[in-house]
C-alpha cells in the first residue's frame, strides 16, 4: 500500500469532518467512487472535481493542481515499487 502521498480530498474532507458517505451524498455518487478517487483508483470528471472543490471550500484549480500532484507522486511510488519487486520471484501477497 501507498502510504506517502496523501489525496488532497480525503485530507480536506477530513478537515471538514465529512466521511465517506457525507461526500458521496452531497455530489451524488456512491461512497466507493469517493474511496476510489481518495486511493487513486479513479479520476474524478471535472464536474465531479467541481462539486468536491465547491464543498472542501476550494476554488477548482487549486483542487485541481492539488490531485495532479498526488497522482503524479503515486505513479512515482508504484513505479519505484516495481522496478524493485523486478528482482524478485516472489509474488507479493
Amino acid at each position: 500500500m501507498i502510504t506517502n502521498s496523501i489525496n488532497p480530498i480525503k485530507k480536506r474532507r477530513k478537515e471538514k469532518g465529512l466521511t465517506q458517505v457525507d461526500m458521496a451524498l452531497l455530489i451524488g455518487v456512491s461512497q466507493v467512487h469517493i474511496s476510489q478517487f481518495e486511493i487513486g483508483g479513479l479520476i474524478p470528471s471535472e464536474n465531479q472535481v467541481k462539486e468536491i472543490a465547491k464543498i472542501l471550500g476550494l476554488d477548482q484549480e487549486t483542487l485541481n493542481k492539488e490531485l495532479r500532484e498526488f497522482y503524479e507522486s503515486r505513479k512515482k511510488e508504484l513505479k519505484k515499487r516495481i522496478e524493485g519487486d523486478q528482482g524478485n520471484s516472489k509474488i507479493p501477497v
